[in-house]
Order: structure tokens, then C-alpha cells, then sequence
């Protein structure tokens, strides 16, 4: 649990969050060393505001995933597939919680390519574009390209993101949308107020957390 950010502190309270050796003294406590870390993990939750998706799918073989949240190794995935020359669409919209660096993978499936399609991916983030992705083809030969990108956003921020793909034969976009470590989680500085070395005092560590 996170120690107070007020009041009384005591480094009974400190051995109870990071634990260490008795007699306990401050300095096992430095900020990077064995006890109190400066890096964490956050879970990211996303909000979905809303959601879309079209394409017309009539070969019956191919398994349609609308935009979800909140998955186990994502914030946000689909894979959607457009069939017999239509032309594919998706929006997501989706609040999230931690302020970090996130991935987004991006993909797309092309059948045939003849005179040429195309698919079209964008990301903003609060209105503004930071991502724009475009896969084409040109021939008969099916392709599958694909490419995770990196953006930043700030906890409370809106991530919008884009897909628009043409079918020449039949086509998908995919979307998946991570933290930094390839899942739902961002890496977070932890205990910015706790000192690495030199004068450290209990009311350093209002706030922290193991």
C-alpha cells in the first residue's frame, strides 16, 4: 500500500512497505537500491467513449473481432475484414489512466493488390495526429505488413485511432493498442521524492510505494 502523503511517518511505517533488516535506519531506504524502487509497473485502464466498424465479409472462412478493451495483454484490440472490393473502416476512442509511453501494432492484410489498395492507419491523442501508418500493394502476390509504433500520452488524455482499408479480393486492418512492456502496463517513475544517496529524512517519503 502507499505511505501517507501527511501527517505522522514513521520508519516503522517504511520497513512495513519495503521491508529490510532490524535494527531499520533510513539510509537502507535510498531511492534505486534493494528496497525502494524507482521504476514500476501501472495497469493502464482504458474507458472506450465509443467504438465503429464496417466491412462486408461474405466468405464465411475469416473471424471478425470488433474493437475490445481492457484484455488481458491489451488496452484495445481488432481485426477487422473487409470482402469482395468494399472498403473497411474502424474508429476507437478510449480514455486512459497512466501518463506514459504506449505501443500500438499496427497491420494489415492484402489478398491482391491489382491496379492497387491500400490501408491507412492514424493515431491522436487528445485531437492531435501523432501517428499516421499507410500499407499498399500492387500486384496479385497476398501480403501482410505490419509495424508496432511508439507515441506518448498523459493519464486523463483521449487516444483516438483510425483504420481505412480497401478490399481487392478481401483485406484486414489490425489494431492493437499496449503499454511499453508489450501488454497492458506502463512503466512509471516510483519515488521521485526519495533521495538516491546523502541527507534523507521520513517526510521524503510521503507518497511512495514499494
Amino acid at each position: 500500500m502507499t505511505l501517507p502523503s501527511s501527517g505522522a511517518i514513521s520508519i516503522g511505517n517504511l520497513a512495513s512497505e519495503f521491508g529490510g533488516s532490524a535494527p531499520h535506519s533510513l539510509t537502507e531506504y535510498y531511492r534505486g537500491g534493494s528496497l525502494v524502487p524507482s521504476t514500476k509497473s501501472q495497469l493502464v485502464t482504458a474507458s472506450s467513449t465509443s467504438s465503429s466498424q464496417s466491412g462486408t465479409v461474405v466468405r464465411g472462412v475469416f473471424e471478425v473481432n470488433p474493437p475490445t478493451f481492457n484484455n488481458a495483454n491489451s488496452i484495445m484490440n481488432y481485426a477487422i475484414w473487409a470482402d469482395n472490393g468494399s472498403t473497411g473502416s474502424v474508429n476507437t476512442s478510449q480514455v486512459i489512466n497512466v501518463s506514459g509511453t504506449y505501443n500500438i501494432f499496427l497491420q494489415a492484410f492484402q489478398s491482391t493488390g491489382d491496379p492497387g489498395i491500400s490501408c491507412t492507419h492514424t493515431v491522436s491523442v487528445n485531437g492531435s495526429q501523432v501517428i499516421t501508418q499507410t500499407f499498399t500493394q500492387n500486384g496479385s502476390n497476398p501480403q501482410t505488413p505490419n509495424v508496432t509504433l511508439t507515441f506518448s500520452a498523459s493519464a486523463g488524455a483521449t487516444i483516438t485511432t483510425t483504420s481505412s482499408f480497401q478490399s481487392g479480393g478481401f483485406a484486414a486492418a489490425y489494431q492493437t493498442l499496449m503499454g511499453d512492456d508489450g501488454s497492458r502496463s506502463i512503466t512509471v517513475d516510483a519515488n521521485q521524492n526519495v533521495p538516491t544517496s546523502g541527507e534523507i529524512s521520513l517526510t521524503d517519503f510521503y507518497g511512495s510505494s514499494a
